[in-house]
C-alpha cells in the first residue's frame, strides 16, 4: 500500500535526512543564508579538486544538517559535475570579471523551468515569482517549500558580489536592442529604404591645360553622375 501525502510530510519533518520531492524539479534550500555563505566563501577560498564536506566544513565553515542541500544545488546550477568537481563555471565564478556571467547561467540551470515560462523571471517581483513557482509546482502559494525555492533563486539571483543584478538587466537589454536594430534593418530592406554610398577617389594629372580638366568631368558626368 502506498503513503497517502501527509505520510510522507510526516516523515520530511521527523527526519531531516528525507528531502521533499518537488514537481517540476526546482531546486531549494531551508537554510538560504547556508548556502549564500557557501557562495561567498568560493569566492575567497582556493578550488578544490573535489568538493567534499570535508571542504565544506573545514575550509568553507560550512557544516551541519542544512548543509547537505548545499552539492546537489551547486550541481544543479552547474558548478559541479555529478561526482563533486568544479566546472568552468565554478572557476569563472571566483572571478571578478566573470562572476555576474557565471551565477546568471548558474540561475538558468537551476531554474530553467521559470525561465522557460519567462525568459525575464530573473527581473520579476516576488510575488510573480512565487506565482510562477505555485504554476509549476501545483503547491499553494503560502506552503513553505514556495519560500524555501523563492529564497533559493533569490539568494543567486541578487548575489551582488558583482552587481549580478544590474548586470543582468544589462544582458536582456544588450538581447533587446539587437533583436530591434535586426528588425529595424529588415525593415528598411523590404520597403527599400536602404541606401549604399561609394566614396571615388580621383587622382587627376597635372596639366596646365584647362581643357584636360574639363575633359574629365565632362566624362565623369556622363558616365558616373547621368
Amino acid at each position: 500500500m502506498s503513503e497517502n501525502k501527509n505520510d510522507k510530510d510526516a516523515d520530511v519533518k521527523q527526519n531531516p535526512k528525507v528531502k521533499k520531492v518537488i514537481k517540476g524539479n526546482l531546486p531549494y534550500t531551508p537554510a538560504p543564508g547556508v548556502f549564500k555563505k557557501t557562495l561567498e566563501g568560493i569566492i575567497t577560498a582556493g578550488e578544490p579538486e573535489r568538493f567534499t564536506n570535508n571542504f565544506m566544513d573545514t575550509v568553507l565553515g560550512v557544516s551541519g544538517g542544512s548543509s547537505r542541500y548545499v552539492p546537489p544545488l551547486l550541481k544543479k546550477m552547474g558548478f559541479l559535475t555529478s561526482d563533486g568537481v568544479p566546472t568552468q563555471l565554478y572557476t569563472s565564478f571566483r572571478t571578478e570579471g566573470a562572476r555576474s556571467s557565471a551565477a546568471f547561467s548558474g540561475l538558468k540551470n537551476a531554474f530553467g523551468e521559470l525561465f522557460q515560462r519567462n525568459e525575464y523571471i530573473f527581473k520579476a517581483s516576488e510575488n510573480d515569482v512565487k506565482d510562477q513557482i505555485v504554476a509549476v509546482t501545483g503547491l499553494t502559494k503560502g506552503d513553505q517549500y514556495v519560500n524555501y525555492i523563492w529564497s533559493t533563486f533569490k539568494v543567486v539571483r541578487d548575489f551582488n558580489a558583482g552587481n549580478n543584478s544590474s548586470e543582468f538587466r544589462d544582458e536582456a537589454g544588450a538581447t533587446a536592442k539587437e533583436s530591434l536594430e535586426q528588425q529595424d534593418y529588415s525593415a528598411r530592406i523590404s520597403h527599400g529604404s536602404l541606401g549604399l554610398i561609394n566614396n571615388i577617389n580621383i587622382v587627376l594629372p597635372e596639366s596646365t591645360n584647362i581643357n584636360v580638366y574639363n575633359l574629365i568631368f565632362q566624362s565623369l558626368r556622363a558616365n558616373l553622375l547621368g
